[in-house]
């Protein structure tokens, strides 16, 4: 009267054994309430007996799991329905869990997998052991995260997964098994290999270490450059073993600074080759992370900068012991360049104008602002040449200067100052006075006239014997109006 129908045989079997003297646990079915609804009943059958001990009944102690089972039957369904593969073993390995996703990553229905050995039948044979390391541990309760395997779909292809092993319990803390969540990580596995395999290619020196200073990625750019192979260096210290001493309190602040995630760019440092040479490398240290953002180490992209430093202190040294007086300035015009030439013709050393606004105080006022618009205009890119200006030097003297202001850039083309290539015309601008005072006091009439014709020469004896004055002439047509 108060079982459902397909119960009934299952409920009057456990009652009957009771009543034989053989109790029941846990046996789990369902009763209808008078107002018609379904619950789940876990049912404890113990044999009732009287004094002498005969059996006179069945007691039946129970629990309501309605709501367990609902929340089970819930769970079994988001298991079933994850968008990732998971699959569960029993303890003795044979697959009883199989969701959905695990069944299109790996070709298999539920049926071709259930009760069949995962490790032997599933797993490619190099990972056999691995893999039944970690599901025979986990029986033991010490689980698994970030295990990875490969699986052997039902086409035959190979797909890594990324697994977590966790230990199944029932009510009573046994363990009855594995779940196994895992990821599909062959593409991101591909996609590593590909990353790795640019590094080790890559046209430019890269290395790694970990986060106590060990190497441990050395790619053959390295290798070509500094002459030691990957095994050379796998697992050595850089600072204390390839650093010079003098630099490597300064390149392990750089690899602390990256540890801490403070990366540095444009560092430059000596690097020992396995010859003894000594080549200078320009490197960016940036902070190596985890899939959780974890610091687990730097990895180091350098650049061979020995032949530009090179280049750059013979361009140095020609710029210093040049013949002409060069100067530069930076983006505030604070004198950063100063040649020898400038030293001798001016009378100030290096040091007594490194650092010196060069417009403040060392430019005649009447000059100050036409200087520092020809230097702010460079440093807008618009470059001028052929500009004459006066430099007072140490002794008060003032000197002609005729300069070309030329644009300072830096590797990535941005501005960084003004280098002034000048030459001292103070003795030709004398000469050229004296020129024009010989000809405007010549005993003969001198005129000149430009490429128009118009006249731009009209000496004092011109103006005596013609009459007009230099005003009267200055700019006129000589042939059109005085011939």
């Amino acid at each position: 009267e108060f079982i459902t129908g397909e119960y009934r045989a299952a409920v009057r079997a456990v009652i009957d054994k009771a009543v034989q003297g053989y109790e029941t646990a846990n046996f789990e079915f369902p009763l209808i309430t008078k107002a018609g609804a379904r619950i789940e009943v876990l049912l404890n059958a113990t044999t009732r007996r009287d004094e002498q001990g005969n059996v006179i009944g069945v007691v039946g102690i129970g629990q309501d799991i309605t709501g367990r089972i609902a929340q089970e039957r819930e769970y079994s369904k988001l298991i079933d329905t994850a968008n990732a593969p998971i699959f569960g073993v029993d303890t003795v390995g044979s697959v009883n869990v199989w969701n959905q996703c695990a069944m299109k990553l790996v070709g298999y229905s539920i049926d071709e997998v259930m009760g069949k050995n995962l490790v032997e039948e599933f797993i490619t044979g190099e990972y056999r052991a691995a893999v039944k390391a970690v599901l025979d541990e986990a029986m033991r309760g010490k689980e698994t995260a970030n295990f990875e395997f490969p699986l052997i779909t039902k086409g035959g292809a190979r797909i890594e997964v990324l697994l977590n092993a966790t230990t199944r319990r029932d009510e009573q803390g046994n363990v009855i098994g594995v779940v196994g969540i895992g990821q599909d990580i062959t593409g991101r596995i591909a996609q590593e290999r590909e990353y790795s395999k640019l590094i080790d290619t890559a046209n430019a020196p890269i290395f790694g270490v970990d986060t106590v200073g060990r190497v441990n990625v050395w790619n053959q750019c390295a290798m070509k450059l500094v002459g030691y192979s990957t095994e050379e260096v796998m697992g050595h210290s850089l600072v204390e073993e390839f650093i010079t001493k003098d630099y490597q309190a300064s390149v392990q602040a750089v690899l602390d600074q990256a540890l801490h995630g403070a990366e540095t760019a444009n560092f430059e440092f000596p690097l020992i080759t396995k010859a003894g040479a000594r080549i200078e490398i320009l490197l960016n240290a940036t902070t190596r992370r985890d899939e959780h953002g974890n610091v687990i180490g730097v990895v180091g992209i350098g650049q061979d900068i020995t032949a530009r430093l090179a280049q750059e202190r013979e361009y140095s040294k020609l710029i210093d012991t040049a013949n002409a007086p060069i100067f530069g300035v930076d983006t505030q015009g604070l004198v950063n360049v100063w040649n020898q030439c400038a030293q001798r013709l001016v009378g100030y050393s290096f040091d007594n104008v490194m650092g010196k606004n060069l417009v403040e105080e060392f430019i005649t006022k009447e000059y100050r602002t036409a200087v520092k618009a020809v230097l702010d205009e460079a440093m807008q890119g618009k470059e001028t040449a052929n500009f004459e200006f006066p430099l007072i030097t140490k002794n008060g003297v003032r000197i002609e200067v005729l300069l070309n202001a030329t644009t300072r850039r830096d590797e990535q083309g941005n501005v960084i100052g003004v280098v002034g290539i000048g030459q001292d015309i103070t003795g030709r601008i004398a000469q050229e006075r004296e020129y024009s005072k010989l000809i405007d006091t010549a005993n003969a009439p001198i005129f000149g006239v430009d490429t128009e014709g118009r006249v731009n020469v009209w000496n004092q004896c011109a103006m005596k014997l013609v009459g007009y004055s230099t005003e009267e002439v200055m700019g006129h047509s000589l042939v059109q109006e005085f011939i």
